[in-house]
């Protein structure tokens, strides 16, 4: 029997051990996932860090040069160091470790070997994962073992006496609890449960799924006598690792009910025996690759200091809370138990699926934890869905930032008096904060307050000087940000908002391609537009159009009807056969183009980022510019953080392009705009087969949309709305915005349903529609994109890249009628 494993010489009690600082920036540049994000999701799976991953990496290449078992062989050495590593971690001797795919899997086979019979007690804890729960709900349908629920005290954890009554009743085979659960950033006060089991000779399971990484777990402080938890959450280890812990004396009584070839020999015919150690509950067919990532990551963590980090969640994931907590319509949904890293809440208003898809779109990443994965706690407490957010060693105050930030933007857009979270808390459970009166409102944002600014910070110079600066990342900012970072030029992207964000122009799922156009003019740039799909679309592997065939009808008196290469003019009659489910009024024609088709807007905004960023280029998010100003041959660009130099500035800020350039105003309208989705069957005439893109000149406007082919129903928009102030709230679609769109539809369209959601907005109109693409006149180191006028879309990576041709100093005559000196005639304004 060999000693326990220590992590090292304590502290003298009278001369304790500084704290030691953690450097997250190290951390960071050893987190290449940091960079491609806020990740809050440690809780669900943590980003890995290089070593982990090249460990990962470096064994399958050897399993693929010299085979399995070969390279099994020679990694024998550090494969054993992954359990020494484990249980330096637990506190545990190396006999009493062992490694399984997975926390759940641990769980089970440990379960299992308590041979648990009819009428033994199991005291459970309401923290108790799903998996467990079902487990434990299994065993007493099947074989008569009685789970009790343990009730929670005010706290929120654990209520002690409680389990010590449990205790005093009767026998009980097993006390379980979660040290933190997936639904709160609860942590139980495991040792004094351990205390307590161990004071009756109760086995003691403490799921450390969500603690190990994240807080000290010591197996002999706490009294627990099996322990299970996963590599992929707060160790940073691969997903399909885990591990199990059982001390003895209690691991000499337990054998697994299924013996594998790992852990026993088969002795004699009918006769086998278990191997002594914690191993007789591995498989012997294991992913040698992953454990050791296992490994590094486990020393990694041991380099850093469990209490090191530990102090730095701690004070992450606090400060989040609090800040949260400050925001009207959002509700902290820990217990007065809870600590570490994780933080869980509710918006007023919205599931928690579409907070966490809202802030997907703004490149912040957490997860919304449904009731069923924490059925016993969350039923409890009359919650049905929170989100959940979890700090690691990776995050700073910048992710923080974007993350409160974030999560104000949705709550000012779901604008005054919304109603309590909609699928999130039962009916029969109090919708205010805790603490607050029932009886007094919860504050909310005024219709007519503005966006709340962000926190400002002093502006620090900075001598860098970029190349480029790209300002506002929607899709022809992102476009030409890739294009830049591809030429291997030093470009940096700044977004006032988050990435993603639904305030601008180039949010939503779906946008229109098209080769009909008005005027000869667009014809060469509609068939570069092509061809950079065709281009974007192999560099990213993603599908972004799809090719449905378009009708575009108007009166046939139209002075300007479309037209285009490729396309022809056909009656109401034929275009009945071509989209049976669209019905043109009398006195129309239509164009049909049969290249038209829908783009996946929110794919291509992910692959443009994503492929600039591959090549090189730096993002900012919460980044406004607050002015710039031409000095010599570069221009000066100050934000609410620093102040930067670059040698060409490209503004694409859509609905915010005359703050910028305050001479374009004169010539620039914002609109509101409102699109719905319609209730239509997918297999019916509105679906793909009898619709595709399509547009109808109607008296109310321009009607536009889409078949019902995403599982959303059928979309439909009007191109025209009432001005609008970009720095306003902008509040849903109204009864009466909507009421309009419907009758609009209901004319073309007789199979649409109701309405069953809605978004808005903002276009950028110019006089003629047509874009403004260019150098701003009288500052040449400046250059434009934008009044997009509701069908520049389809154009951004042919506009992306005509920017990267024009920072370059290439010449697009192509793009002579899109100039912004056609807006002054008489010269520079």
């Amino acid at each position: 029997m060999s000693a326990p494993v220590t992590a090292g010489t304590a502290a003298s009690p009278t001369n304790p051990a500084p704290p030691r600082p953690l450097n997250v920036a190290a951390e960071r540049a050893r987190t290449p996932g940091s960079f491609t994000g806020h990740h809050f999701n440690s809780a669900g799976a943590a980003l890995l860090a290089n070593g982990t991953v090249e460990a990962v990496i470096d064994h399958l290449r050897a399993e693929s040069l010299s085979g399995g078992y070969e390279a099994a062989k020679h990694a024998a050495p550090a494969l054993e160091a992954v359990y020494a590593r484990t249980a330096e971690l637990l506190g545990a001797r190396l006999e009493e470790v062992a490694l399984v795919e997975s926390a759940t899997a641990g769980w089970q086979r440990a379960v299992s070997a308590l041979r648990l019979r009819p009428g033994d007690r199991v005291l459970a804890a309401r923290s108790s994962y799903v998996s467990s729960a079902l487990h434990l709900l299994s065993v007493e349908r099947d074989h008569g073992v009685q789970v009790e629920l343990l009730p929670n005290g005010p706290d929120g954890a654990v209520d002690l006496e409680a389990l010590e009554a449990a205790l005093r009743a009767g026998p009980a085979a097993l006390v379980t609890a979660a040290h933190v659960p997936t639904s709160s950033g609860l942590v139980e006060p495991a040792a004094a449960i351990g205390a307590l089991a161990g004071a009756h000779g109760v086995p003691y399971l403490l799921d450390a799924t969500q603690s190990l990484g994240q807080l000290p777990v010591d197996m002999g402080a706490i009294g627990c006598d099996l322990l299970i938890g996963t590599g992929r959450k707060f160790l940073r280890g691969p997903r399909g690792t885990g591990l199990l812990a059982v001390r003895r004396p209690l691991l000499d009584r337990l054998a697994p009910e299924a013996p594998d070839v790992r852990g026993a020999r088969w002795t004699a015919e009918r006769s086998w025996e278990l191997v002594p150690d914690a191993k007789r509950f591995e498989l012997w067919e294991a992913a040698h690759a992953l454990r050791l990532g296992l490994g590094a990551a486990l020393s990694d963590l041991g380099t850093l200091g469990i209490d090191t980090v530990a102090r730095h969640l701690a004070t992450l994931a606090t400060s989040l809370r609090e800040r949260l907590s400050a925001l009207p319509g959002v509700h902290i949904t820990d217990p007065p138990a809870a600590g570490g890293a994780i933080v869980t809440f509710v918006v007023d208003g919205l599931d928690a699926s579409e907070v966490q898809r809202q802030l997907t779109y703004r490149r912040v990443h957490l997860i919304a934890v449904p009731a069923g994965h924490g059925r016993w706690d969350m039923d409890h407490r009359g919650l049905t869905k929170v989100v959940r957010a979890s700090v690691h060693v990776y995050n700073d105050e910048d992710d923080l930032d974007a993350l409160v930030e974030a999560v104000r933007e949705i709550v000012c857009l779901r604008g005054p008096g919304t109603a309590p979270t909609m699928g999130q808390r039962d009916s029969g459970a109090e919708a205010t904060a805790p603490g607050t009166d029932p009886a007094t409102p919860t504050p909310s944002l005024a219709a007519t307050d503005p966006i709340p600014a962000l926190t400002p910070y002093a502006p620090r110079p900075n001598s860098r000087c970029h190349d480029a600066i790209v300002v506002g990342l929607g899709v022809h900012g992102s476009a030409a940000l890739r294009h830049l970072a591809e030429r291997g030029l030093d470009v940096l992207g700044l977004e006032q908002f988050s990435l993603h964000h639904d305030l601008g122009s180039s949010h939503g799922a779906t946008r229109m391609i098209r080769r009909a156009y008005p005027h000869p003019d667009w014809d060469a740039l509609v068939d570069t537009a092509y061809r950079a799909w065709a281009e974007l679309e192999g560099a990213s592997k993603a599908q972004l159009l799809d090719i449905t065939g378009g009708l575009y009808a108007a009166p046939k008196d139209r002075p300007d009807p479309l037209r285009g290469p490729g396309c022809r003019e056909v009656d109401a009659e034929e275009a009945a056969r071509i989209f049976p489910g669209l019905r043109l009024p009398s006195g129309f024609t239509a164009v049909h183009d049969p290249r038209a088709g829908i783009i996946d807007a929110q794919e291509t905004l992910r692959a443009q980022l994503t492929l600039a960023e591959r090549s090189g280029a730096h993002l900012h998010d919460h980044a406004p510019v607050l002015d710039w100003e031409p000095d010599g041959d570069e221009v000066v660009v100050r934000t609410g953080k620093a102040v930067l130099r670059t040698r060409r500035l490209v503004l694409c800020t859509g609905p915010w392009m005359a703050a910028q350039v305050p001479s374009l105003a004169p010539h620039l309208t914002v609109t509101r705009i409102v699109n719905a989705y319609f209730a239509a069957d997918p297999a019916g005439p509105l679906g793909a087969s009898g619709l595709g893109s399509f547009s109808v000149d109607l008296p109310q406007g321009l009607l536009y949309g889409f078949p019902a082919a995403d599982g959303r129903g059928l979309k439909a928009g009007l191109d025209s709305g009432p001005p609008w102030d970009p720095q306003a709230p902008r509040p849903e679609a109204t009864a009466d915005e909507l009421a309009l769109l419907a009758k609009a539809v209901a004319q073309v369209l007789p199979g649409a349903g109701p309405v069953t959601e809605s978004l808005t907005c903002l276009y950028t109109m110019t006089a003629d529609r047509r874009f403004i693409v260019g150098e701003v006149p009288g500052a040449p180191q400046v250059l434009v994109a934008s009044a997009c006028s509701g069908h520049g879309f389809k154009f951004g990576p042919a506009i992306g890249e005509a920017l990267a041709d024009l920072v370059c100093g290439i010449a697009r005559p192509d793009l002579d009628f899109l100039s912004p000196a056609r807006l002054f005639p008489g010269g520079t304004p």
